[in-house]
């Protein structure tokens, strides 16, 4: 495969998107539009950061992380890319987590063969659309209450997910980068200011109900 990955954003190490330290990417391009959507600025398929997926395992190599977490966007809308991704973290001994607005039904029932070898490569599925009328965020890292973890392999259980946090980064241009699930509140309170300006991400940042 020759194929590149369009990516809104690469994160080489968090701790707040999965287990342990992981290299994150929120890939660009999501035909699904769900109301309510955290990162709308990821639905646009127009070119951003274009990587190979031999790329982005280097990287994660060389940050000695534990595995990927692949957020959108719609990763499964990228299929061949995110098949060759996965394949390549699996070589390396590198963990996968991979959000889709999808549901695990639904990408078994289209039958396509690099849906099906993503899957093949994929630790934990976390399924299904966001949708506002469900807002839950009592769970790690989803935002409604039908939305799923599903555990494809061994390597990971529920007990892995720890609770919600943020990061800030302060970026060179002075602007900050956010990642995680948290309140805006919790901003605040960290940085003793009531408005923030930021670098769009999809973290979660939301108000309590």
């Amino acid at each position: 495969m020759t194929t590149t990955l369009n990516i809104n954003r690469l994160l080489p190490v968090t701790e707040a998107e999965g287990p342990g330290r992981r290299t994150c990417l929120w890939l660009q391009g999501c035909s699904r539009h769900c109301e309510g959507c955290f990162s709308p600025h990821t639905w646009d398929s127009t070119p951003h950061l274009l990587l190979s997926p031999a790329d982005v395992i280097r990287q994660a190599l060389d940050e000695g992380v534990e595995g990927l977490t692949l957020l959108g966007g719609e990763p499964f809308e990228q299929a061949e890319p995110l098949a060759e991704l996965l394949r390549l973290a699996w070589a390396a001994r590198l963990s996968t987590v991979v959000f889709t607005g999808f549901t695990h039904e639904q990408l078994i029932a289209m039958e396509e063969p690099y849906v099906r070898e993503a899957l093949a490569h994929t630790d934990v599925l976390i399924d299904g659309p966001y949708i506002e009328r469900l807002r839950d965020f009592s769970r790690p890292m989803v935002g409604s209450a039908n939305q799923r973890f599903i555990f494809l392999t061994g390597r990971y259980a529920m007990a892995h997910f720890k609770a919600n946090r943020i990061e800030i980064r302060i970026l060179p241009d002075g602007t900050t980068a956010i990642n995680g699930m948290g309140h805006i509140e919790q901003l605040a309170g960290i940085t003793g200011q009531q408005s923030i300006h930021t670098q769009p991400t999809t973290s979660c940042l939301h108000q309590p109900s």
